[in-house]
């Protein structure tokens, strides 16, 4: 068991100075002359006095958050009006009350601390004036990380940021560094960028070791912001930063008297390598973040058939004797139940009722089937869009959202700023998961990127609609999913374009790509196993988004066993199942059954390979995942496209040296017992002489 410690202590010396400690990070940031300014942070669970903390007047922007209200920034000229910590559920809570004594406006700045080195922090933001406040920026955490010492003479930066490098479909998870140059660095998505951008960066320091990581739980348009600066006397350099949402201004009206709150962002220091930084991270995820799962239904494996075909009873039936043959848990029908043969799946998204001309018995006998099969049953849904040729965008056009500078467009996205169609999304999809009795509700969201986004009038101000839209979003499927907690919800948006923190503690898991083609769909796994803990990660294998065409079977049913594994169609109708293929297939599902399964929620994963480069990436691609005791392991080993060495030496992570393993070399189904001291040291060398072939090493202690 992991030792943790938080805690929060308030001291005045001289001014009002609160200390965050949690696991070996610790944070500290005090009133100074009417600023809230961050004092420094410490990743060996140190904490500085007086004279070492960072003197707030050293820099130009030094306040710890970043609030613009009706044009002003509100930079000081902040009260100390009050402060609290409480225990709660989610960790050790402090809320510090400011009062502004020029503007009337309150913020309290929630701060949770959960014995992992990563803190959670967001705003309130009371307006305490009898007029509307345009919000027009909220970063919920800013000011200087750290100084750091560097030699004059070097050119080279002393910090790099890593975070995914590509904002577009298919792309997701595209890890890579970046160092940071004397001047402004931006990482952003959603509004300035693509949306398929994880909101999720880490942050280096190569002279001292310590690593910064953070994510924003928002969904809407964000940013990271860092400006590396060398200082007054050019002996020292000096890391700013801010995150938070990002968007036309204002992003939110406040009425009088009225509250919003901010995305949180979650923000830690590490001093250790890359692993621990992401281990720190998901201990943090899954410990205060996303809700654990239910134990009835975590990790179960998912099938189905989506619109690659044309849907018919007589496929669907099909697919189902296919998928459950092969070892799967759940069966979903995926978009076009509710469109009529040859219909368009995407255009009539809005009308929620099963097409009787498609299926003339609805939906019941395929749910009948797959439950008689020992299966549970699921349906998709595109629920926050409707399209051009559905009753309900005829019927109501007014409910779609409004894009600045014309009507119509964004992809058929619902204004769910309006309470009435708010109101009628949420009774669509309880109204399914009850008529349907569904065991899985799959959640999509097909808009493609919108950029700016819509707009809603709120006050004589034209008010951006990312805010006041996912207030909404979260409500609605915290209602729902905690309405029925027997129901699995699964996460979707074109793929991963809504993977991000504010979303997925809504689901069980999360879809993080439409794109299942090989060596990419490696890359893909591999960063999104970063930013998020490896169980709660949807991959799919099978024919479905063409993730036949390239790698053999082996490496494209591996790489599912470090995720939450879904499954698809393997053959055409009516040809004759492929008994090699099925005996492959199966195999897979029962090393994810048997062995990964029951350690996935609070297994480690290892990114041996952490840069995958390139639209196609070539050389190793190398994932490790284990026991949090250590008793056992995999290793999947991924030649990607050429040029690559036909040899990989690896050296486990993940076990311990002062054991003996049993090593199965899945490959050849040969074993054979080895030291934890030459598995984790010397290391076992793996040949293949092929561009996208595998190798699967299973390892269990055996004393």
């Amino acid at each position: 068991m992991t030792e943790t410690f938080a805690d929060i202590f308030l001291s005045h010396d001289p001014d009002p100075t609160i200390t965050y400690r949690s696991g070996l990070a610790a944070y500290q940031e005090s009133l100074s002359r009417g600023q809230l300014v961050g004092r420094g942070w410490n990743g060996s669970g140190y904490t500085n006095p007086e004279p070492e903390r960072f003197d707030a007047a050293a820099h130009p922007a030094p306040q710890a958050f970043w609030v613009e209200v009706d044009g002003q920034l509100l930079r000081s000229h902040w009260e100390w009006s009050d402060f609290s910590q409480t225990e709660e559920e989610s960790g050790l809570t402090a809320v510090l009350e400011l009062r502004h004594t020029v503007r009337p406006v309150v913020v309290r700045v929630h701060t949770v601390l959960d014995g992992t080195p990563i803190l959670t922090r967001w705003l309130e933001i009371e307006n305490r004036s009898e007029q509307p406040a345009a919000l027009s920026a909220a970063f919920p955490w800013s000011g200087v990380l750290q100084t750091c010492a560097y030699d004059i003479d070097d050119e080279a930066s002393p910090y790099s940021v890593g975070y995914f490098i590509d904002t577009h479909w298919g792309n997701e998870g595209d890890f890579d560094w970046r160092a940071l140059p004397y001047a402004g660095y931006r990482i952003d998505g959603r509004y300035r960028r693509g949306r398929h951008r994880h909101p999720f960066f880490v942050l280096r320091n190569h002279h001292s070791g310590e690593q910064f990581v953070g994510t924003l739980a928002w969904s809407g348009g964000y940013a990271f912001e860092f400006d590396l600066d060398d200082g007054n006397s050019r002996e020292q350099s000096r890391l700013w930063f801010r995150g938070g949402p990002d968007g036309p201004a204002p992003l939110r009206v406040i009425a009088p008297g009225e509250t919003v709150t901010t995305p949180e962002m979650h923000l830690g220091v590490v001093i250790g390598d890359f692993d621990s930084c992401i281990h720190a991270l998901h201990e943090h995820l899954r410990t205060s973040v996303i809700p654990p799962q239910n134990p009835e239904h975590a990790g179960l494996v998912v099938s189905g058939i989506g619109p690659e075909q044309e849907l018919t009873p007589e496929l669907i039936f099909s697919e189902i004797d296919a998928c459950a043959d092969v070892g799967a848990e759940v069966f979903l029908i995926d978009a076009s139940w509710y469109t009529p043969p040859n219909g368009s799946w995407h255009a009539t998204v809005g009308d929620w009722h099963v097409s009787l001309e498609r299926f003339p018995g609805g939906l019941k006998p395929f749910r009948d089937y797959v439950h008689g099969k020992g299966m549970k049953f699921g349906l998709w849904m595109d629920g926050e869009r409707v399209g051009p040729e559905s009753r309900i965008a005829r019927e109501h056009p007014e409910w779609l959202a409004r894009p600045y500078g014309g009507e119509g467009g964004l992809g058929g996205m619902i204004d769910l700023t309006r309470p009435e169609v708010a109101e009628w999304m949420e009774s669509e999809i309880d109204r399914l998961i009850v008529e349907h009795e569904l065991d899985l509700f799959r959640l999509d969201y097909n808009i493609g990127n919108i950029g700016a986004g819509g707009y809603s009038e709120q006050s004589g101000f034209v008010e951006n609609a990312y805010w006041r839209n996912y207030e909404a979003v979260y409500g609605i499927y915290a209602r729902l999913s905690s309405r029925h907690k027997d129901v699995i919800f699964q996460n979707c948006a074109s793929g991963g374009a809504r993977t991000d923190l504010g979303m997925v503690r809504y689901f069980d898991h999360t879809w993080v790509t439409d794109w299942q083609i090989a060596p990419r769909a490696f890359t893909i796994t591999n960063g999104m196993t970063m930013a998020l803990p490896p169980e709660r990660v949807d991959r799919l294998a099978g024919m479905g988004q063409s993730g036949q065409r390239t790698a053999e079977l082996d490496f494209q049913f591996r790489l599912q066993l470090f995720v939450h594994p879904s499954l698809n169609w393997f053959h055409l109708k009516d040809a004759t199942p492929n008994a090699v293929q099925q005996a492959r297939i199966h195999n897979a599902v029962q090393i994810y059954k048997n062995f990964v399964r029951p350690i996935h929620a609070t297994s480690r994963i290892y990114h041996h390979t952490p840069v995958a480069k390139g639209f196609d990436p070539h050389g190793w691609g190398v994932l490790e995942l284990a026991s949090q005791d250590r008793t056992r392991a995999i290793a999947g080993l991924f030649r990607l496209s050429d040029p690559a060495e036909p040899e990989y030496l690896l050296r486990f992570r993940g076990i311990d040296p002062g054991r003996r393993y049993r090593v199965t070399f899945d490959n050849s189904s040969e074993s054979c017992e080895v030291d934890g001291m030459a598995l984790t040291r010397t290391g076992i060398a793996s040949r293949l002489e092929t561009a996208l072939t595998s190798e699967l090493l299973i390892v269990e202690a055996v004393d």
